[in-house]
């Protein structure tokens, strides 16, 4: 019987576990400086190997988001739609009739844009003759400005703010802490616990249902099964047993639900790039920026973590596969 990683090799398992643990604690304590965004580190970028739109001249172009590698939208293209970009380089030379927005990026406008620019993480470049018709929105980012390049909007800088993972229910703000913790543990597990991680996505794929009701309860019964505990000192142990596996659970049904909705993102959108951990990244940053929305985002974290809690006890935290998969396992 194949046996998981950390029991063939628990040394190598607690060695890893420290390290990215170690790496982890380090980019908590530098973000909040910006030290790992420093002024001068970030110069105009170079594009590498890039991809362009198809067509061009007076033809309406239209594009889904991309994911990965450097854009280029030529000078002789115009861009009838948003332009949503997930990490690399977006050059824009001709004209978007939209909004750009570019998570972990850099973005060179030499062209028109006729909408407004958000940018989480990296920097945007006005060349010289560029023109901006709308504001441009800074998240953990930076600018630069050339001469004659042209902003009609206004520029809003939000790289000075941190904000902790409980915001307002009645305003958004850009969950920058959030995603690193999600990000950085959904990495970690999937490093660490692959198969148990599998597992769970499974069982959340083929009983969502149940693992929803079954999330619920425990959510409900947990709390009081644990203050009933915390009322004789021998069975204290136990109530932090109960309380660990519950968060425990939440936090591998989370990041669980997060490979999932990567995956069917990165299938539908991008079907060459099925790495696990870029699958992973994206369903967590999607999942965590749905969980910060105004008003509806406490639902969608409540909900979230329901699923995620069911999923994770029906499958007895990955040991197990609850129910018939739909499709053969690719671990």
């Amino acid at each position: 019987m194949h046996k998981p990683m950390w029991k063939r090799q628990p040394w190598l398992w607690f060695a890893r576990a420290g390290c990215v643990g170690l790496v982890m604690c380090c980019l908590l304590l530098l973000f909040p400086t910006g030290a790992l965004f420093p002024k001068e580190a970030l110069a105009a970028p170079a594009l590498g190997p890039q991809q362009e739109f198809p067509g061009g001249g007076d033809q309406c172009l239209r594009h889904g988001p991309f994911i990965g590698g450097n854009l280029v939208v030529a000078s002789n293209q115009v861009l009838c739609s948003d332009l949503i970009s997930f990490g690399g380089t977006v050059a824009i030379n001709g004209t978007v009739n939209g909004n750009v927005v570019v998570f972990n990026g850099n973005v060179i406008i030499e062209g028109t844009v006729n909408g407004d620019v958000n940018l989480y993480g990296g920097m945007v470049t006005l060349q010289s003759g560029s023109h901006v018709h709308g504001d441009i929105h800074l998240y953990n980012a930076r600018w630069a400005r050339e001469r004659n390049a042209q902003l009609d909007g206004a520029l809003v800088d939000r790289s000075q703010r941190l904000v902790w993972p409980f915001t307002s229910p009645l305003s958004f703000s850009f969950p920058s802490l959030s995603l690193l913790i999600w990000v950085g543990l959904g990495l970690l597990l999937t490093w660490l616990l692959p198969e148990h991680l599998m597992l769970v996505r499974t069982t959340l794929q083929t009983s969502a249902g149940r693992s929803l009701l079954i999330g619920l309860l425990s959510s409900i019964l947990a709390p009081a099964l644990i203050l009933l505990l915390s009322t004789l000192i021998i069975t204290i142990p136990l109530a932090i047993i109960v309380a660990v596996g519950l968060v425990a659970g939440w936090a591998l049904g989370t990041v669980a639900l997060g490979l999932f909705i990567g995956e069917r993102l990165l299938h539908t959108s991008a079907p060459q790039r099925h790495a696990r951990f870029l699958q992973v990244t994206v369903g967590l940053f999607i999942l965590t920026l749905a969980s910060s929305l105004p008003i509806i985002g406490w639902l969608v974290s409540l909900g979230t973590g329901l699923l995620g809690l069911g999923a994770a006890l029906l499958s007895r935290f990955g040991t197990r596969l609850y129910g018939l998969p739909r499709y053969p396992l690719m671990l």
